[in-house]
């Protein structure tokens, strides 16, 4: 059965700075949605309510009916939810193939640390974990740098890798913070294309990003933050076309 993603009022505040005014958004799996607002607005806020690792002091975060609230990150991420970050969080001792490797500890038994151990079953775990971790770095045109380590790689395919760690084991719930930072006009071509590759009828992906051109072919829903507040909501065309939007972006906030 399809499983949509929910927040309801969500009300987040620090030091009574109010963060997140009550956004209310349901994400839709079978589609990419973006999230887009100028910095401060609360973008990077909501993604850690979704994931857990802000605890918001109202509202009501589902999926598939579950109510969230309460759960621990790992908790969460057991359930198959998983994002990325603004800045690339990999491991450099690591190679770049052990670094996706680790977004398969929750699909194996024995867990991603016992695979690496020279037992029988720790063997063939590895083997199996690397089969599929070149397969997710094979679909961003990156097997060929397996076994080097993320320092040697340029920031744009760091940032690939870091996404294919996110995505090979097989999310319930993709969110994607920033996924065209530092990439250049041809990453970004093909990091749109594996992203729409990846759209699947139980899968919600999510994408905060500021390269408007991205978002704006990219999606099929957007939803419009400013100082904590959903501002809008629709289809790309509605979205650019909206009052709103348009004032916040022209009237000299800097997405």
């Amino acid at each position: 059965m399809t499983a949509n993603l929910i927040a309801r009022d969500i009300q987040l505040s620090f030091g009574g700075i109010k963060v997140l005014q009550g956004p209310s958004l349901e994400l839709h799996a079978g589609e990419i949605t973006g999230l887009i607002g100028p910095n401060g607005a609360g973008k990077t806020s909501l993604f850690n309510c979704l994931t857990g690792a802000y605890d918001p002091q109202s509202g009501s975060i589902t999926f598939g009916g579950e109510e969230l609230r309460g759960k621990p990150p790992a908790a969460r991420a057991a359930r198959g939810i998983v994002r990325s970050f603004q800045t690339v969080a990999l491991c450099p001792d690591l190679t770049v193939v052990e670094n996706v490797m680790m977004g398969l500890a929750r699909n194996y038994h024995s867990g991603w640390l016992n695979a690496f151990l020279p037992l029988p079953r720790g063997r063939r775990e590895q083997a199996e974990m690397r089969a599929e971790a070149l397969k997710a770095l094979e679909g961003f045109g990156l097997a060929h740098v397996a076994d080097e380590f993320p320092g040697q790689l340029p920031p744009g395919n760091q940032r690939l890798v870091e996404i294919a760690r996110a995505i090979v084991g097989k999310p319930k719930v993709l969110l994607l913070d920033e996924p065209a930072a530092g990439l250049n006009n041809s990453e970004t071509r093909d990091l749109a294309a594996a992203l729409e590759r990846l759209v699947a009828p139980d899968l919600v992906m999510v994408v905060v990003e500021h390269d408007m051109d991205l978002v704006m072919s990219l999606c099929d829903r957007i939803h419009v933050l400013n100082f904590g507040q959903l501002v809008a909501s629709g289809t790309p065309e509605e979205v650019r076309s909206n009052p709103e939007v348009i004032r916040i972006y022209l009237g000299g906030d800097d997405d």
